[in-house]
């Protein structure tokens, strides 16, 4: 059974992007000692500056970088993880596994922090000497400036809690919440991560309509078509009796009918869901942006997938999930043509 040091445990953040160099730098702030898998650029923007920050005010500036390692000097990497943290996205799992061989050793705890439900079992497949485990990342983090990452959204990072490492896991909790990383635990995490994946459904949406999350939240014409895509997961869940855990502040069937309320008055009774940076963006718009492949086959993907052993409809899903597709080919409708598919989506649902 894994044990995690309670001394200089070594923690390795692989995949070192938004959320990993947020990560990072906040198991820096918690004195662990780190190293980063990281890209060659993102080394060099880190040397110049390296920070975190969140809508809350909370700001850490690393002073002493971590030990910073990639692919082509894996020789810096003088000692195997303790905890590997694997925050690369779903689309890249499989391509790093030789990479991620040789980072860890059979006591290696690997948290996976992807998006969607059960993708870790990749990991586990090819991983099966170690504890596999997963970790439900709740917020958002943007980049505003080289160097900065800024956690925009509210939400505590969850890990999973299994019976053979529950002591080290809750272990790990203690020694890593703070204001800068809220953290918490959960015994039922694949209904956490339907639960969290309800949310994320939205994603696409925001891609497609090239707006701000919060901007695309006080518009009623775009809640309502978040709303058929969660009434199509509910039907999902609903039908595998998952109970869903709650993660707002209401209940997940709840939510589609509060998204349709009229603009007043959600804007009056969401405050708090919308206090979110006023530009972040979801992570699949800046994926578009920068000609890379989505996670929506895992997100809104998922749900067509779940329904169709099911014998449910999902054509909202369905209707996103190719208009993204259509997207990463290059293939760029006007934002006209985006609402008018929405509408029409809409009007066959009265």
């Amino acid at each position: 059974m894994p044990k995690i040091p309670q001394h200089d445990a070594h923690h390795i953040v692989f995949g070192a992007g938004l959320i990993g160099c947020y990560l990072g730098a906040s198991l820096i702030k918690s004195r662990q000692l780190l190293s980063l898998y990281i890209k060659p650029e993102k080394a060099d923007e880190l040397h110049a500056h390296y920070s975190i920050s969140d809508y809350l005010g909370n700001t850490y500036t690393v002073s002493n970088l971590p030990n910073l390692v990639d692919k082509n000097n894996i020789d810096n990497l003088h000692e195997k993880a303790d905890v590997l943290w694997l925050t690369v996205k779903c689309t890249s799992l499989e391509d790093v596994i030789e990479e991620v061989k040789n980072c860890i050793d059979e006591q290696t705890i690997i948290i996976c922090c992807q998006n969607g439900v059960n993708t870790h079992k990749g990991i586990k497949l090819a991983f099966p000497q170690n504890e596999v485990i997963r970790a439900m990342v709740p917020f958002n983090v943007v980049q505003k400036h080289p160097g900065n990452f800024h956690r925009s959204s509210e939400g505590n990072l969850t890990l999973e809690v299994t019976s053979t490492i529950e002591t080290s896991i809750k272990w790990l909790v203690s020694q890593l919440a703070s204001d800068n990383l809220p953290i918490d635990i959960s015994y039922q995490m694949t209904a956490l991560q339907w639960a969290k994946l309800q949310l994320n459904l939205s994603n696409a949406v925001n891609a497609l309509i090239d707006v701000p999350v919060k901007e695309m939240l006080q518009d009623r014409r775009y809640r309502l078509v978040i709303a058929l895509l969660m009434d199509e997961l509910l039907k999902v869940t609903k039908k595998q009796k998952i109970k869903l855990p709650k993660i707002t502040n209401l209940p997940n069937k709840w939510l589609p009918v509060f998204l349709r309320l009229p603009n007043a008055i959600f804007n009056l009774l969401a405050q708090k869901m919308l206090t979110i940076d006023p530009l972040a963006r979801s992570s699949m718009f800046w994926d578009l942006s920068a000609n890379k492949t989505t996670e929506v086959d895992f997100i809104n993907g998922k749900v067509i997938d779940e329904a169709a052993k099911l014998d449910i409809s999902a054509p909202g899903n369905r209707l996103i999930t190719a208009l993204i597709k259509k997207r990463e080919h290059g293939k760029t409708d006007t934002h006209v043509d985006i609402l008018k598919r929405f509408d029409s989506l809409l009007k066959s649902h009265k």
